[in-house]
């Protein structure tokens, strides 16, 4: 879980011993990934909820029937500025764009080629776009299959596997591939996008956003100012741009992880370590197996090779979050246990990533994607497929928007631009509307309860939870993992999880769930509202105008053929 970062997610530090250098060639261990074939990543500018929810359950579905194999290619280099050539923006001659995009990062980068591809002008501000993604990415295949990414994968394993512990509750194997995300090819990927669609690039940090007569303004750092139509925070948890309208309270995900040449390690090459909860490693260190009852790790593993392995302890979710020395330590401790000797360490990552928490002012001028919009998922962390999900939904929703001040204005009119706050803010409304239908809210605000629970867990509770959770339908533990199941059915997962456990667990979950479960209920009370957006109709509500338009078109013609049909069997 702690492998799907984003660049944006707070680092307190993060040094690369040696960066990889090998070619785009891939190196393949088998002949092919074997995976369906891919599909068009688009998503429509209107999107139904539940219909896109059916068909990402229908393509995984389809997806797990086939026996994935191990898959190995060695990852990219990392492009340079000197290879892509990204257009940097001029402010002089063009002060005023559609779009202004704060934040290089993958979500960033996804909205920007979107919109600008639909023939707006897109500018991107971010200190170094050529920054290398230095976190590890890891993804079901199925996600990335599904949006037509899987070639931006270099590792795939066919299956996982979760350790509870050495005794009663054993070892459990997930039949779910997952694969390590190629950065350097997907952000030359995404980035090539930006150049073909003509996206500029403006060099600097973002200050502080401002709004008037229709327009904003994004102020720099070192002083300098450009004007656009819609403003997009995607600085990740920085959320440099976003308002708050609530104390910000959330837990954290805290992780310290290498990428290593061993020795040897005892891990199998076509399984990878998903969750390892065992505490053997720290018989020895009674203080640090206290401290390990109360607030517990785990490792998670990447297998590359016989003699190098990603290998990370990871705190699932704390509040306040486990400090970085204590990772370190435990890990270290995992490491002497099972016998691995660390000969080279390549790569060292510190990473931290707030979880669940309030969303931000919604509807606020600013829109926001990936860890601005709190798309994190609020009880794993999980975060890469669902910002990459969303992207070219936020971005639809933006072109949409844009295209109404031009619909608006006739051929001898002003530029295509709101010329008041209250039309600018109803387009950003209905960006965020896009962006979080009531719909997703809801599902968020289980997420979050989730987290609390997790957040009152000891070890010993934790093992139970997970023993129950794996043992799920893959329908509910795959769409809980994946954010594919609506609140209805979430609640369904919640009984079915409930049913699925233990007696002690049961009672944990009554005990540690009831007073979160009336916090939820009252967070999705305002989304019960019909006019919870309410300059924006619903998208369900949208539909059925279509529907019935369709239905009353095609009723004369039904009509005729009636009357023919009639006048015939007279």
């Amino acid at each position: 879980m702690a492998a799907l970062r984003l660049s944006q997610a707070t680092k307190i530090a993060s040094a690369t011993i040696k960066p990889e250098t090998s070619i785009c060639t891939p190196r393949l261990q088998t002949s092919s990934i074997s995976l369906l074939p891919s599909t068009i990543w688009h998503c429509p500018q209107i999107a139904c909820v539940e219909n896109n929810r059916r068909q990402a359950i229908s393509v995984h579905a389809t997806s797990v029937k086939q026996t994935v194999p191990y898959f190995y290619s060695e990852p990219c280099t990392w492009p340079t500025a000197e290879e892509m050539q990204l257009q940097t923006h001029d402010l002089e001659s063009v002060p005023y764009v559609d779009l202004i995009v704060a934040g290089a990062g993958p979500s960033g980068v996804v909205v920007a080629e979107r919109v600008a591809q639909a023939g707006y002008s897109v500018c991107v501000i971010d200190v170094d776009p050529m920054a290398k993604w230095i976190n590890n990415y890891g993804v079901w295949v199925d996600e990335f299959q599904a949006m037509g990414l899987e070639d931006c994968l270099h590792i795939v394993w066919p299956k996982a596997k979760v350790w509870l512990d050495n005794h009663g509750l054993g070892e459990q194997f997930l039949n779910r591939p997952f694969g390590r995300v190629n950065r350097p090819k997907l952000k030359r990927k995404l980035l090539s996008k930006c150049k073909e669609n003509g996206v500029t690039f403006l060099y600097g940090k973002v200050d502080k956003a401002s709004h008037a007569n229709g327009s904003s303004t994004v102020s720099l750092l070192d002083g300098r100012k450009i004007m656009g139509c819609m403003v997009l925070d995607a600085t990740g948890h920085a959320h440099k741009l976003i308002e708050y309208n609530k104390q910000f309270n959330p837990g954290f995900q805290g992780a310290y992880g290498i990428i290593a040449e061993v020795e040897s390690h005892p891990f199998a090459l076509d399984t990878m370590l998903f969750m390892d909860w065992r505490d053997d490693h720290l018989k020895g260190s009674p203080e640090m197996r206290a401290a390990n009852e109360k607030t517990p790790t785990f490792l998670y593993a990447m297998p590359f090779s016989k003699n190098k392995v990603f290998l990370e302890e990871t705190s699932l979710v704390a509040r306040p979050a486990v400090g970085f020395e204590e990772l370190k330590q435990r890990l270290e401790a995992r490491l002497k246990w099972l016998g691995i000797k660390v000969n080279k360490i390549e790569e060292e990552e510190y990473c931290l990533i707030p979880m669940g928490g309030v969303l931000p002012k919604h509807p606020q001028r600013v829109v926001a994607v990936g860890g601005s919009a709190g798309m994190v998922h609020p009880s794993t962390g999980f975060m890469m497929a669902r910002m990459l999900g969303m992207a070219p939904t936020v971005a639809d929703a933006i072109v949409e928007q844009l295209a109404r001040p031009a619909d608006r204005a006739d051929l001898a009119g002003p530029h295509r631009r709101p010329v008041s706050e209250a039309e600018a803010g109803a387009m950003s409304e209905a960006v965020w509307a896009a962006t979080w239908p009531v719909e997703r809210i809801q599902q968020r605000a289980f997420f979050t309860f989730g987290m609390d629970i997790l957040l009152s867990l000891n070890l010993f509770q934790t093992r139970e939870f997970f023993m129950a959770f794996f043992t799920l339908s893959d329908f509910h533990w795959h769409g809980f993992l994946s954010t594919r199941l609506s609140f209805t059915q979430l609640v369904g997962f919640g009984l079915a999880l409930f049913v699925n456990a233990s007696n002690d667990a049961k009672t944990n979950l009554l005990v540690q769930g009831l007073p979160g479960l009336f916090k939820m209920l009252l967070e999705i009370s305002p989304t019960l509202s019909s006019d919870y957006y309410p300059g924006v109709r619903p998208v369900k509500d949208i539909k059925a105008a279509h529907d019935a338009k369709g239905a009353s078109a095609s009723q004369p013609r039904e009509r005729v053929v009636q009357l023919q049909q009639q006048a015939v069997g007279k």
